[in-house]
């Protein structure tokens, strides 16, 4: 089996992973459009929940035109971001990019505890979640949204919602510790979409202009684990 290469970004906390080898030009693209879409989406509510429509809709306005979307409810149990994002995206992706999804996921489940990009993950799931107490733990509900950039340039993003007893740390990808809330609502959501970059190259000055400083202090690069 090809090993594909993977890029993987945070984006204002959330997760970005590009497939293969893109332009520089592209990825910058991507980053800026997504960063502004999940900035507005977030001043309009914390909840995810609630502001996922703000989002789609701010991403189709940028140039990111929807060749479809999904939305249904999965039930897990005991399981990691790892399996959730399987179950949930592997239907849409090739042999060998489930296998880059899993690497990438992999790479994330060695941050060290304190890194700064752990913590950036860990402070943007805690922003939208919903905690409640029971008489031995702290049940925390919350959402992750996750962008795939396949080597086509077709963009997956996916949100999912989940539930665990225990502390949100770096267990999150790789070990047992997610549940699907007992609501049984819809959480799980998916956008198929690419970017009209004849589009965006017209308004390319406009979305930077609004993003300012955030362009640096919101973007921030996972770099591969050294030896």
């Amino acid at each position: 089996m090809t090993k594909t290469a993977f890029d993987t970004w945070l984006i204002n906390g959330n997760i970005t992973i590009f497939f293969g080898s893109h332009p520089d030009s592209f990825k910058k693209d991507i980053l800026a459009s997504s960063l502004l879409s999940d900035l507005i989406a977030e001043k309009k509510s914390s909840n995810r929940l609630t502001s996922w429509p703000t989002y789609k809709n701010t991403v189709r306005n940028i140039g990111w035109t929807t060749n479809r979307q999904t939305s249904r409810r999965l039930e897990f149990e005991s399981t990691s971001l790892l399996k959730i994002t399987k179950q949930s995206v592997g239907s849409a992706l090739l042999e060998d990019e489930q296998q880059t999804l899993a690497n990438a996921i992999k790479q994330m489940a060695l941050l060290q505890p304190e890194s700064v990009e752990l913590m950036t993950i860990i402070r943007k799931l805690e922003s939208n979640a919903v905690k409640s107490d029971t008489p031995t733990t702290t049940v925390t509900s919350t959402a992750a949204l996750l962008t795939i950039i396949r080597s086509n340039k077709t963009v997956i993003t996916q949100q999912l919602a989940f539930t665990t007893n225990h502390a949100l740390s770096v267990d999150l990808f790789d070990q047992p510790v997610l549940s699907s809330i007992n609501d049984r609502q819809t959480n799980s959501w998916q956008l198929h979409s690419l970017l009209d970059e004849r589009h965006y190259s017209q308004i390319r000055d406009d979305v930077l202009k609004k993003l300012g400083q955030n362009i640096e202090s919101k973007l921030m690069h996972i770099l591969a684990p050294t030896a």
